[in-house]
């Protein structure tokens, strides 16, 4: 049988770059050999350093620590609901339900029976107590803490399995969105048998004698270096024993570090890697063409890949002369062409768009005679117009100098076009965009300034990524809100929530929604706000929204099938989300040796 090591790597100069052994020798642990047919090899999604980092630190709600999302929420981890983002539908797992409150105020939970943690004690509702308040009373630098802390007032047990959690404002999208959405929303129930008298802020949550870290899933780390992460089935997983699911096919998970695109697309072709990150569309198209085992979300392109619930916009700071003003926000917006950003960029690949609301919602919410889509029709902002650029920047006080370039008071206009490297193909198409439409736009250099800027403030405009509208519109209308706003120089609580808008009658719009169920009817008080939300977002354009993302998330079926794809969506493709545990559970081995 196959085994992965050196030998087995092209000789491109991309894949001159690691190892990948199943047996290893670490610092930590002597790790048995698994052959490669019965080990799934998998990278971190999007772009990672070569090597990876904290491999020591394990605390999966740290901002600074990526294990969650990396592995930690398919193998270690698991999650008390998944949703199939799909169809909109519920997976229990940890949880077998939960109700709300008529007045929202509160939310019951009951625990599926038989729930252990790896350790083997049980998974209790004392654990889910402990861990939804030590989120609400975390520093900042915990993952979720401000939204824990304007939401959850105390929970309730009542008995092991039972357990009632009390809001401080009516929350009737609470469990959706923080225990249940299968997305982005990485908050694992934590044992307090471990946590409890622990710094949720400088706890490790690692020592692989005391088997930590420790989780209800599956797996446990066995390995962890900075070439690789290896996770072993365990055979006492609580899901076999109480009859709730079958062990997953694989024995054993390896995460391995992949820099560069060229490089995962050589591993792909060589079968060295099962899934991961994921490819540019001409790296894909050229590597199946060199191994027919390849597939992706869609049977055919140019679009191969699923929606990932986010676009990639232009963010504005709202607190920076001169991107307070609208008319130079407008201006730049009809200087922007956005299907020749997708086809040069990301060669047609992706979807042109005027407002985060993702294709997971569209069949529901931007039908025809939607009152959103009669907002977005209004505004039109998927239009390209000298003309309108030069009546937005006359509105503004410019006008255009000698060079033909705009100006106020004799000062040109200067566009410092920033994105980080995973948005790099807008960078080029863009800049020169501006350009031809008479800015001067600069290409900064891709480089890790953009993520402590954004954060506090320290950037005029940065393309950037906005994941929101899933389910429902309030998701990404919310991020216009007050709450996510603050000074310059003071951390965003949400990067997505960058543009330091304000808006007191804004607020009141969002806050309304907040207190209520979605309704897709027209008449509803729901629908009303979150049109004139829109209304809103639309006429002061803190931030333009340009292609949706549809990643070529690339699987490999040499030696696993079972992959989530538009045939079988039984769960959204994304090796990041939460759920995508559903998708290790599914896996089936080829027998391929």
């Amino acid at each position: 049988m196959t085994r992965i090591s050196m030998k087995g790597l092209l000789t491109g100069g991309a894949l001159a770059l690691l190892a990948l052994p199943l047996m290893a020798s670490t610092a930590f642990a002597q790790v048995a050999d698994v052959p490669r047919n019965e080990t799934l090899v998998l990278t971190p999604w999007g772009d990672q350093p070569a090597q990876f980092a904290n491999v020591e630190n394990w605390n999966p709600y740290l901002t600074s620590v990526t294990h969650q999302r990396d592995a930690m929420q398919f193998t270690v981890n698991e999650m008390l609901f998944y949703t199939n983002l799909n169809d909109g539908k519920l997976i229990p797992w940890q949880a077998e339900s939960f109700e709300y409150a008529p007045d929202f105020m509160s939310a019951t939970i009951k625990l599926r029976d038989g729930v252990e943690w790896s350790d083997g004690q049980k998974f209790t509702a004392d654990d889910v107590k402990f861990t939804l308040e030590a989120l609400r009373d975390a520093p900042p630098e915990i993952n979720g803490s401000a939204s824990f802390k304007e939401w959850v007032k105390d929970v309730e047990v009542t008995d092991p399995l039972n357990l009632k959690i009390n809001f401080n404002k009516a929350a009737p999208r609470f469990v959706r969105d923080f225990l249940a959405l299968g997305h982005e929303n990485h908050y694992p129930t934590l044992p307090k048998h471990i946590w409890e008298g622990q710094d949720i802020s400088t706890f490790t949550n690692f020592d692989l004698a005391k088997g930590w870290p420790v989780g209800t899933g599956a797996y446990k780390l066995v390995s962890t270096t900075n070439q690789q992460e290896i996770f072993d089935r365990r055979d006492d997983w609580w899901g076999v024993k109480t009859g709730f699911q079958d062990a997953p096919a694989p024995k054993r998970i390896t995460l391995v570090p992949v820099s560069s695109d060229d490089a995962m697309g050589q591993l792909q072709i060589a079968n060295q890697i099962d899934g991961g990150r994921q490819l540019l569309i001409g790296t894909f198209e050229a590597a199946r063409a060199q191994n027919a085992k390849l597939s992706s979300w869609n049977p055919e392109g140019p679009n191969w890949g699923a929606p990932d619930g986010c676009d990639y916009s232009l963010v504005f700071n709202q607190m920076k002369a001169p991107w307070n003003d609208v008319n130079l926000r407008y201006a730049v917006n009809y200087a922007i062409d956005r299907a020749g950003l997708n086809e040069i960029g990301y060669e047609g690949g992706q979807k042109p768009v005027t407002f985060a609301f993702s294709n997971y919602m569209a069949g529901t919410w931007l039908t025809e005679g939607s009152p959103l889509k009669a907002v977005l029709d209004k505004y039109n902002l998927d239009n390209p117009d000298p003309a309108k650029v030069e009546e937005y920047m006359t509105k503004g006080g410019y006008a255009k100098d000698a060079n033909g370039v705009w100006a106020k008071d004799g000062k040109p206009i200067t566009i410092n076009v920033r994105t980080p490297a995973f948005i790099q193909p807008t960078l080029a198409p863009l800049t020169q965009q501006l350009k031809n439409a008479g800015f001067d736009a600069i290409q900064a250099p891709v480089d890790d300034t953009w993520l402590p800027d954004i954060t506090n403030g320290n950037f005029d405009t940065m393309v950037f990524v906005h994941c929101g509208s899933l389910s429902e519109p309030l998701e990404t209308l919310q991020h216009y809100h007050s709450k996510f706003s603050r000074p310059l120089g003071e951390a965003a609580p949400n990067l997505v929530a960058a543009s330091r808008y304000v808006n007191p009658e804004y607020d009141k719009l969002i806050d309304a929604m907040d207190a209520v169920p979605a309704s897709t009817d027209p008449n509803s008080d729901y629908m009303k706000n979150a049109a004139a939300a829109l209304d809103i977002a639309l006429r002061d354009l803190p931030q333009i929204d340009l292609l949706e993302e549809y990643h070529v998330v690339t699987f490999n079926n040499t030696y696993w099938t079972g992959w989530p794809s538009a045939a079988d969506p039984y769960v959204a493709p994304y090796t990041p989300w939460e759920a995508f545990n559903l998708v290790i559970h599914n896996l089936k081995s080829t027998g391929a040796n």
